[in-house]
């Protein structure tokens, strides 16, 4: 007796490199736990003793030792920039052969906003599609570091093909008043990588809608900055909740009604059925025009304990504004934003309800 369910495509391999720079790319990525066999983890930092720590990760880079002596560059991102360059022969060593770079990094100190531009800039060079996914500072943080973030921000989104942001502060409005500050930077953490899982499963797990690794190249290349939903969901009818919380998420940032590009990725455990899947599907059609470079990728995962739950992530592009316009870390808000509601820690939002191994 033939089985009913749908074929399960197997992947070609693809190269794919992951770089955190600077204390909090490294803090990310050193946590990451649904990383497939092909990827490569890499830390690079001008601190030497943060180096030392990581000890977990296989590939760690001191960034400019005679520039910073392995001892940080102040918060003076021109530092940390002279400190790549003067590490891009061991940069492009460790880079050579990536079909994909993504680059994981904070923007506001000194590393990782003056090195990331350095890194993509290299990466782009050696032939990989190079995505970056950066946090912005909250708004306590204004004044200097807000505009070195800024500033660190335009100089990424010039040279790498896609950039992700997450601003710590949207995500701070849906944080409990009384939680500290490392659980509001934990749940930003949670965001970048479940947006990575979504980019780096659809490279890396058996497919039940087969989305190829130049479809991606196509959709993301030359993006500049991107807008981010994710949605997360579990149930009868998980897929189409998933997909109108990620639709509605709070992150994105612009008019997702006149993106041109739309990277949609989709998870989910044994029971993700292709008619959900056309459902959800046919739900972004009713946001998003008819006509837009769109790559969609289905995917079972073997890091998803848990069969009936979904996630969702949606990176879209409007590439000629994004190109041209600043971004502003207040520019999503209103100018006297509302108190943030009480939100308790077992009641999140949907899309930060990701409490699944593969978050991180």
């Amino acid at each position: 007796m033939q089985s009913s369910d749908p074929p399960i495509h197997p992947r070609s391999p693809i190269t794919i490199k992951l770089i955190g720079i600077g204390g909090c790319g490294g803090n990310l990525v050193s946590t990451l736990t649904f990383l497939p066999d092909q990827v490569e983890v890499i830390v690079a930092n001008t601190d030497r003793q943060d180096l030392a720590g990581r000890v977990h990760v296989p590939t760690r880079v001191l960034l400019g030792p005679q520039v910073t002596a392995g001892k940080g560059t102040g918060g003076h991102p021109s530092v940390g920039a002279a400190a790549a360059q003067e590490s891009e022969p061991v940069l492009a060593q460790v880079l050579t052969g990536a079909d994909l770079v993504v680059i994981v990094a904070g923007m506001g100190g000194g590393t990782g906003t003056g090195a990331a531009p350095v890194v993509a800039r290299l990466a782009r060079q050696l032939g990989a599609l190079t995505l970056a996914f950066v946090t912005m500072p909250f708004h306590v943080e204004k004044g200097q570091r807000s505009r070195v973030a800024e500033a660190g921000l335009v100089e990424l989104s010039k040279v790498a093909d896609a950039v992700v942001v997450v601003s710590n502060q949207k995500v701070l409005n849906f944080v409990d008043p009384r939680e500290t500050l490392t659980k509001a930077l934990t749940y930003s953490n949670i965001i970048l990588g479940a947006a990575m899982r979504g980019v780096i499963e659809q490279l890396s797990s058996p497919s039940l809608m087969q989305l190829d690794f130049s479809h991606i190249v196509q959709t993301l290349r030359n993006a500049g900055l991107t807008m981010l939903g994710i949605g997360s969901a579990t149930g009868g009818d998980a897929v189409q909740r998933a997909m109108k919380y990620a639709l509605q998420c709070d992150l994105l940032e612009g008019n997702l009604t006149k993106a041109r590009r739309v990277f949609l990725s989709i998870i989910g455990g044994s029971r993700l059925g292709l008619h959900d899947v056309d459902r959800a599907i046919a739900q972004l059609h009713q946001t998003i025009a008819n006509d837009i470079d769109l790559a969609i990728g289905v995917v079972v995962s073997p890091y998803q304990p848990q069969p009936e739950r979904v996630q969702i992530t949606l990176i879209a592009s409007e590439v000629a504004s994004f190109r041209q316009r600043q971004y502003t870390v207040s520019a999503s808000l209103p100018v006297n934003p509302p108190s943030p509601p009480a939100v308790l820690t077992d009641d999140l939002p949907p899309f930060l309800k990701l409490s699944c191994r593969g978050s991180l």
